[in-house]
């Protein structure tokens, strides 16, 4: 056993070259997969991290040595033999490498073997409390984990009590209540100077959506290799006419493959981030600006991290880019479309998509096409995009506080001797570690001494450029920030990060004296800004519940989805969760950490459905072509791999096919009828390699068209049964989300297979089991499950890249599910 795991994973630890693997290793991040890229600073062979010259310090990742690299594969393969061990006497039996990779190297060297798990009993503010390994609160810790730049996560009693009437009197998607849409809509559009805006429920469909409205066969979009996920996924997704990725921040890359590409599109999109969180970088606008001027392209910016956290005023990257360089200053409609998440510096969960007007048609037709199949931006959440758009000169105070707690941090790190990726200004602190293990060990010792931070690795970041990332945040207090930076600073040295220096005028740890960091007090002018933000949210409410208490306003509009408004019950549970643990999640769960709301209704899917283990999602569309897309890879001992899809199956699992990664060697067939499978089944089969066929079947539960007269479920599945032990192994997916599956009138229960029946399947047929069903279908609210065989969902929570990459589900909103399916929280 152990020699295989090494056999599938050692290759990954790059003692040769090789390709970067389409799995998530340690954590999730806010990139796709990368190749290995040249350091900005070039580093040494040394194992340590500095050099010292006349009075200053010029710091270098320091580069693995091969005795470190040889420490990391033995280190691996203890860690596999005692993962391994704990499996007795039920073995981890995974369907692919990515899969078994999981389980051996990422989850065990992630948590620390279970020493440092993440599940935040507290809101995400500067201080969290993290649950102990044996399920007791731990003391409050500084949070480094999250995204809360603008210090604006901590609610007012009067706005709590706001947000209390919003889910007592307004339906819970935003498309239900047009009022708040619109208000928030025009108030970003002003912001940024915008032509249009339009809302998404998550930060990563921002971008699915500005890619598929815009971009068709007459354009080539070309990427930064840093690029999120999100983008790489929507690049895909849309009908690009080609794709291309150019090296991180490399401008002359661009203009290369500018040069290359010239005259094959009449249209060409560069697509870059405004902050790449895992390098604390910006990107070179001054560059971009020459090279748009010169050929013309059409420039999007995800400002996902650099939204409320860069510039003055919290505008992002180009802002922050005028103000940092005022002698080469570039236009304010250098960038077209803006994309973004409310999740980082908002406190939310959504996404937006701003653009110059001549976008307005392709993305308004195309918002409406998304729109009529899936979830909104969620009502609540746009009251805190709102809340926070009205307070600029809060906002103004706390970014300048934050950008002085960040070069403060640097230039102790620095005289210290920690390596820190990035710009001194940026809000993101990635500390190098340079090994896995490393960085793994750094958050571990780093949670000890009072700070939740997380490690990162390949495919993230390059294997021996692995780090742990802190989220900085104006809301931290000057007795926070002391305490971080010497946390940081003695974790690496316990670590082995850094050697012990010795003091003096060139290498003092001690930063100069000054007065504590500027932060917003209560004086006259930020209270009256806040109380006019309260006033106007307040009629915006009013103005919003009078329309939809209008006679003839549609019944499907008035109540969000369903017919029926929320039970007293489920709305007592959002206030009750919110309260306890805030309204966003913060990031997403392998960053920050779950919450006890997420296992709650975990739990209860489990115990519904009658399988092994579930996760949810943030939203049905993403959850479901994601999963597709993730089930898309290359199985264990099978060089054929078969996704069965009904041709009257759901658009997302059409697009998950197209979303997987290009190397998945997954073949699509469609089928039709019954008869159609049969005989597509029967040529599986009777081929050459038939017992080396494995088979991921995609069913709609109940279906949306007979496939004929006289099929049912029961003569699907025994149709199966003749084929069963001819294919060398089976996955069923069974698809409950679809709109048309579930009258709201029937109690969720009854909606899903029995429990019974998918134990048949599952021995009859030795079939995998995946189950995937919608809250938003059933209840109106938010959110979608997976439930399944263990292994699968293990493998899964690594590889479905809108689980790893996008925010979690906010805590409110799997407070009011857990709630609906009968449980409590």
């Amino acid at each position: 056993m152990l020699a295989y795991i090494l056999s599938i994973d050692m290759d990954r630890m790059n003692f040769k070259k090789e390709p970067i693997v389409s799995v998530v290793a340690l954590s999730s991040s806010a990139c796709s997969k990368t190749s290995e890229h040249k350091e900005k600073l070039s580093a040494t062979e040394r194992t340590d991290t500095e050099t010292v010259t006349d009075n200053s310090t010029a710091l270098h990742p320091a580069k693995a040595s091969v005795f470190a690299k040889g420490k990391e594969l033995f280190a691996f393969a203890g860690g596999c033999l005692v993962t391994y061990a704990k499996d007795a006497p039920l073995r981890h039996d995974a369907v692919s490498k990515e899969g078994d990779f999981a389980h051996y190297i990422v989850q065990p060297w992630y948590d620390w073997f279970g020493r440092n798990k993440r599940v935040t009993t507290s809101r995400a503010l500067n201080t969290i409390t993290l649950q102990s390994s044996h399920g007791q609160p731990e003391r409050p810790i500084i949070n480094g984990g999250g995204f809360n730049y603008a210090g604006v996560y901590g609610m007012p009693v009067e706005y709590e009590s706001l947000h209390r009437k919003c889910l007592d009197t307004l339906p819970i998607p935003g498309a239900a209540a047009p009022l708040v849409e619109a208000a928030l809509e025009q108030a970003v559009v002003a912001f940024w100077s915008a032509g249009c805006c339009f809302t998404t429920p998550t930060g990563y469909q921002s971008n699915i959506l500005a890619f598929t409205a815009i971009l068709d066969d007459d354009w080539f979009v070309l990427m930064d290799q840093k690029s999120h996920s999100s983008m790489s996924t929507a690049a895909y997704l849309s009908n690009a006419g080609g794709r291309k990725k150019f090296k991180h921040n490399d401008m002359h890359d661009l203009k290369r493959l500018l040069d290359e590409i010239e005259g094959q599109c009449p249209n060409i999109m560069v697509a870059v981030e405004g902050l790449y969180s895992l390098d604390g970088d910006i990107p070179d606008l001054a560059a971009l600006y020459a090279l748009k001027t010169r050929y013309n392209f059409v420039l999007c910016c995800d400002e996902a991290h650099s939204f409320l956290s860069l510039g003055t005023t919290g505008r992002g990257c180009l802002e922050w880019w005028n103000d940092m360089h005022p002698e080469n200053t570039v236009p304010t409609d250098l960038i077209d479309i803006r994309t973004t998440t409310l999740s980082k510096a908002v406190g939310g969960i959504g996404g937006l998509v701003c653009a110059a007007e001549r976008f307005y048609p392709a993305l308004h037709s195309r918002a409406i096409a998304l729109r009529s199949t899936g979830e909104s931006l969620a009502t609540p959440n746009m009251l805190q995009a709102l809340w926070v758009l009205r307070q600029p000169e809060r906002l103004t105070r706390s970014l300048a506080r934050l950008r002085a707690i960040t070069e403060y941090c640097h230039e102790r790190l620095e005289r210290a001797g920690v390596f820190v990726y990035g710009e001194r200004t940026s809000p993101v602190l990635p500390i190098h570690a340079g090994r896995p293990t490393k960085a793994s060990e750094l958050s571990h010792v780093l949670r000890k001494q009072g700070v939740a931070a997380t490690p990162f690795s390949k495919p993230a970041v390059p294997m021996w450029q692995s780090r742990v990332r802190i989220g900085m945040s104006a809301e931290f207090t000057d007795e926070n920030v002391e305490q971080l930076v010497d946390a940081l600073i003695g974790s690496c040295a316990v670590t082995g990060l850094v050697r012990p220096r010795r003091t003096g005028p060139a290498c003092s740890t001690e930063p100069s004296k000054g007065p504590p960091f500027q932060w917003q007090v209560d004086d006259t002018g930020l209270l009256k800004e806040r109380d006019d933000a309260l006033r106007y949210l307040d009629r915006l409410i009013e103005a919003q519940r009078t329309q939809l208490a209008v006679p003839g306003i549609d019944d499907r509009r008035r109540g969000g989805h369903t017919s029926r408004l929320s039970p007293r019950s489920v709305i007592d549970a959002g206030h009750r969760t919110r309260g306890q643990y805030g309204l966003g999640s913060g990031s997403s769960r392998w960053i920050l950490g779950t919450y006890p709301p997420h296992l709650e209704v975990e739990k209860i899917v489990c115990n519904i459905t009658g399988q092994t283990a579930s996760m949810v999602y943030t939203n049905t569309e993403g959850g479901l072509m994601s999963t597709v897309a993730a089930l898309c890879r290359p199985v264990k001992g099978c060089p054929k791999h078969v996704l069965l899809v009904h041709k009257a199956a759901q658009q997302p699992i059409l697009d998950g096919h197209r979303a997987a990664p290009r190397d998945c060697k997954t073949e699509k067939v469609v089928w039709n009828d019954l008869n159609d499978l049969t005989s597509i089944l029967q040529s599986i089969s009777d081929g050459k390699i038939q017992r080396k066929s494995y088979i991921t079947l995609v069913l709609t539960l109940p279906p949306t068209t007979p496939c004929n007269h006289n099929t049912t479920l029961e003569a699907l599945f025994t149709r199966l049964l003749t084929f069963r032990r001819k294919l060398h192994g089976l996955t069923i997916f069974l698809d409950c989300s679809s709109p048309s599956s579930f009258p709201s009138s029937e109690p969720f229960s009854a909606k899903l297979p029995l429990p019974q029946a998918l134990h048949y399947l599952a021995t009859e047929l030795r079939a995998r089991i995946l189950i995937f069903g919608s809250f938003y279908q059933t209840f109106g609210l938010n959110g979608a499950f997976l439930a399944g065989d263990g292994a699968l969902i293990d493998e899964l929570r690594y590889t479905s890249r809108f689980y790893v990459f996008a925010a979690a589900p906010p805590p409110f909103m799997m407070g009011m599910v857990a709630d609906a399916l009968g449980g409590e929280c």
